[in-house]
């Protein structure tokens, strides 16, 4: 029987002219690895139109809870502010804990 072990998948979405700088941060934190997808989208401030206005990643990582609030913190303190960030925190299970 294969056991699944609780870890956090944090999902940042910004422009993708902040990804190498959030990455940085990610990994100042103690996340081992991301994954970077193109994204888009429409919220509260609209949809953009242009790549002139920048394109949207999507930027996930699985860490362990401690690593989730250090992220978490980071980007309140230097992104929500200033730009237009979405960064959410879900529970996930994987198999190799090791790994995150």
């Amino acid at each position: 029987m294969i056991k699944l072990l609780p870890v956090k998948l944090v999902t940042i979405v910004a422009l993708d002219s902040l990804s190498e700088r959030i990455v940085t941060d990610i990994k100042a934190c103690g996340s081992k690895g991301y994954t970077i997808s193109s994204v888009e989208g429409e919220g509260m401030e609209g949809k953009h139109f242009t790549d002139w206005e920048g394109r949207n990643v999507r930027i996930d990582t699985l860490v362990k809870e401690d690593v989730a609030h250090k992220i978490m913190q980071v980007l309140a303190d230097k992104y929500f502010e200033r730009y237009s960030v979405i960064a959410f925190v879900t529970d996930a299970q994987v198999m190799r804990t090791d790994k995150f």
